[in-house]
């Protein structure tokens, strides 16, 4: 009897212990998640941005706008898994001369997931998401613009580039996706293992995935962090399904030889950033878009990782000013 009194006191003090420790997790999350949205917040009126929905097409989408309401636009695409405030610093460089608007795609940040606002199955394709920002800059009453984007974005930009090359003044493109690299990157050595460091699914995976896209990581609090790795393991399914979208749409081009022609036949001045230290896509690719794209600079940014406008914005920011000043 006494046993099974001393048992039930046990069970009462483990359920009462978990409770407690649900109840200061919960409690911790929440402050996390305040702290996350004041530093958002904060860097985003740093910048002299603001967030924006507008509803496109059949996609309802979340972007930051503000800089120079009278110069001209600079659409930024960021990459995979990530959202609209990876540009936030860089803007925060160019606001000052250049009309900003940082764009969420489809199934990333905050604009539409799974499904269209008619509730339609969204697909990720490459191709389809350059079509979703021509008809976002339609409804935006947007004519051309300076397109800027990084790792997919850079790929979509690409896809823009040879789809809607009447919208461009220029294509920026950093580190960009879509290119055939001579170098085998560590990035697909690892995924022909079968390993995706791009992917977050456990605790822990997100310091991996920041120290193997950065090399030249800015400081972030722990209680920032613990928000973002949160906020990307929850994402994994999503990720799973716009990479599997990403490897359709790269056999969708099929050989080196049709991407070499699609390269060749964008005219439209392009300059392409990319971090000598990336990890995800090899800095060799620059080789291949140096050989094809017919009015490309190029830029190497020694000590840089794979998002440049996050490490070197300051840099980036230069060599852009330098690029379109001689337009």
């Amino acid at each position: 009897m006494f046993k099974v009194l001393r048992s039930g006191v046990m069970q009462t003090h483990q359920l009462l212990l978990v409770g407690f420790l649900t109840i200061l997790l919960t409690g911790c999350q929440n402050a996390q998640d305040s702290l996350y949205n004041t530093a958002i917040d904060f860097e985003r009126s740093r910048a002299g941005l603001e967030l924006v929905q507008s509803s496109a097409g059949d996609i309802d989408f979340s972007m930051l706008q503000g800089g120079n309401a009278e110069g001209e636009t600079i659409l930024m695409i960021h990459g995979f898994g990530a959202d609209k405030d990876n540009w936030v610093r860089l803007a925060g460089e160019l606001g000052d001369t250049y009309r900003i608007v940082a764009v969420d795609l489809a199934g990333h940040g905050e604009s539409s997931q799974t499904k269209s606002n008619k509730g339609a199955e969204l697909d990720f394709l490459v191709t389809s998401q350059a079509d979703r920002l021509n008809t976002l800059l339609d409804t935006l009453d947007i004519d051309k613009v300076h397109y800027m984007g990084n790792s997919m974005g850079g790929a979509i930009g690409l896809a823009f580039a040879v789809a809607h090359p009447e919208r461009l003044k220029s294509l920026t493109l950093l580190d960009n996706a879509g290119i055939d690299s001579p170098k085998k990157s560590e990035y697909f050595q690892l995924l022909d293992k079968g390993e995706n460091p791009l992917i977050a699914r456990e605790p822990g995976d997100y310091a991996v995935l920041i120290d193997f896209v950065m090399s030249e990581k800015p400081f972030i609090p722990w209680p920032i962090t613990a928000v973002m790795e949160r906020k990307a393991i929850a994402r994994k399914e999503m990720n799973d399904k716009v990479f599997a979208d990403l490897m359709a749409s790269q056999e969708q081009m099929g050989s080196s030889d049709y991407v070499n022609k699609m390269l060749a036949s964008i005219e439209t001045p392009s300059l392409v950033i990319w971090g000598e230290e990336d990890r995800v896509l090899d800095v060799s690719s620059i080789e291949v878009m140096e050989k094809y794209m017919p009015n490309l600079e190029s830029v190497i940014l020694p000590g840089i990782g794979h998002v440049p406008m996050v490490e070197a914005p300051d840099q980036v920011g230069d060599a852009f000013r330098k690029f379109t000043s001689r337009l």
